[in-house]
């Protein structure tokens, strides 16, 4: 793939210059656990959980003094925290519903507006008994149409222990279930970075061909191979040497000739 470093150079293959396709979320290959709804109830409480306490933290640093720089940086370090969870948890949900709903496993109740940004709906997703509030992506907006539907959410835990009251036991279990889609999630995400540098990489190297400060090699024709010219079997052979040949290669069937040689009879006169 290009890289900005390729700018450098002034010659260029038309198929380097090809646009690649960014991969998608759907492209991650992650394990379908046996207790997945359970991991998902959990997660997606734990994603309200740590978007309240976001939302929390927030309000208090609007409080402290301009001059307390190292609350105003601790509280900042708990934004980040809080923000960051809250997203992955609620990637990872989506991104389970999503496949679910894909296998039939799953169904859209219905859709709700968000109370804050205009233009945007959450899908009401039922697995097993239990509604998710995922966001709607264009896709599944298309795929799966319902009307839009009065849906009262069950309220945010305010502690870990509203959520499960061995905290360490379902944090263990989701720091595990969410292990593997992080590390698939970053590998595409870096590739996509390599997508994306590449493809603006092209696009500034055909403005340069085009003002003619780099030009397109034309692809190479191969020449094909000459072939070698057909020599006869008996050609450049001494007479010697054929006839050699001839006798060794004669099939055992054919024997050689023998001559019988006609014998003489005395005549016998007295008879």
């Amino acid at each position: 793939m290009l890289k900005q470093s390729s700018l450098e150079r002034t010659e260029f293959k038309e198929e380097e210059l090809a646009p690649i396709k960014k991969l998608d979320l759907n492209d991650l290959k992650v394990p379908m656990p046996k207790n997945l709804d359970q991991l998902l109830i959990w997660t997606s409480e734990l994603a309200q959980y740590n978007y309240a306490q976001f939302l929390n933290q927030s309000e208090q640093l609007k409080l402290v003094d301009e001059d307390n720089l190292e609350e105003q940086a601790e509280i900042s370090q708990k934004l980040r925290f809080y923000r960051g969870n809250a997203l992955i948890e609620n990637q990872i949900k989506d991104f389970y519903l999503k496949k679910l709903l894909d296998q039939g496993e799953a169904t859209v109740k219905g859709y709700i507006k968000s109370p804050t940004k205009k233009n945007t709906r959450y899908a009401v997703i039922s697995y097993h008994d239990y509604d998710f509030v995922s966001f709607a992506t264009p896709e599944i907006l298309n795929k799966f149409p319902a009307d839009l539907i009065n849906f009262v959410q069950k309220e945010t835990p305010k502690t870990l222990a509203d959520i499960y009251p061995e905290e360490a036991v379902f944090l263990s279990a989701i720091k595990k279930f969410i292990k593997p889609f992080k590390e698939q999630y970053k590998k595409l995400a870096d590739k996509n970075r390599e997508i994306k540098e590449h493809n603006t990489v092209a696009h500034k190297i055909y403005i340069k061909i085009k003002n003619k400060e780099a030009t397109l090699q034309k692809p190479t024709e191969s020449k094909p191979k000459e072939s070698n010219p057909k020599t006869t079997e008996n050609s450049a052979v001494p007479v010697e040497m054929k006839q050699g040949t001839i006798q060794k290669n004669m099939a055992p069937q054919e024997k050689p000739l023998t001559v019988i040689k006609k014998r003489k009879f005395a005549l016998n006169k007295n008879k």
